[in-house]
């Protein structure tokens, strides 16, 4: 189930109610600021936060949470939350999905707001106009479309943006403007505009 972008306001009514009558679940992160809201009404989560720390990479982290929700879900129904949408840039949740496939076990995707809506908003574009969203852990100058809005997800901290500046810097020029766009779609929402070579 996805807890939306920002406020609990932004959580739909039916994920709303479930997690209250369920009142148990996991999440990947208690990093969310609907979190809170939800434990003050009587909601508790099981967090993976711990799993982040055991492992060098992002891989390895998404793989054991994905086991360990997949070992609990064999002996009964599970809840499993994260921030925005499941379907928007969750990796836990694309490894659930293929290693479901051939298990007598049902994966049910329940979405919350993702943060693109509120990104959009943030940064006042249309995504008509065309985008296009990539991973800061995988980027690769031949993916870069510059014909299009690029939104680069993923960016956890400062080498991370530092490979990014890197890579933009080989099509863009060093003083292209670019966003950085933190909290999208919550009360904490903060968009600051820089030249390129001081992404990092």
């Amino acid at each position: 189930m996805g807890l939306g972008a920002g406020t609990i306001e932004q959580i739909p009514l039916g994920i709303y109610r479930t997690l209250l009558k369920e009142g148990k679940c996991f999440t990947r992160t208690m990093d969310h600021p609907v979190i809170n809201d939800l434990k003050a009404e009587g909601v508790q989560f099981i967090s993976f936060d711990d799993v982040y720390e055991k492992h060098p990479a992002f891989e390895q982290v998404y793989e054991e949470i994905a086991g360990t929700l997949l070992e609990e879900a064999k002996k009964r129904s599970i809840i499993y939350t994260v921030p925005g949408h499941p379907m928007v840039a969750e990796k836990t949740v694309q490894i659930l999905l293929e290693k479901t496939e051939n298990m007598d076990i049902e994966v049910v995707v329940e979405g919350g707001q993702s943060f693109l809506d509120a990104l959009f908003q943030a940064v006042k574009i249309d995504p008509i106009e065309g985008f296009q969203l990539l991973d800061g852990n995988d980027l690769k100058r031949e993916e870069l479309k510059m014909t299009q809005h690029l939104i680069i997800g993923q960016v956890y901290d400062a080498y991370i943006a530092s490979e990014v500046k890197l890579t933009l810097m080989e099509k863009y020029p060093d003083d292209y403007q670019v966003a950085i766009v933190t909290a999208a779609g919550s009360d904490s929402e903060r968009v600051l505009y820089l030249p390129l070579y001081e992404l990092d």
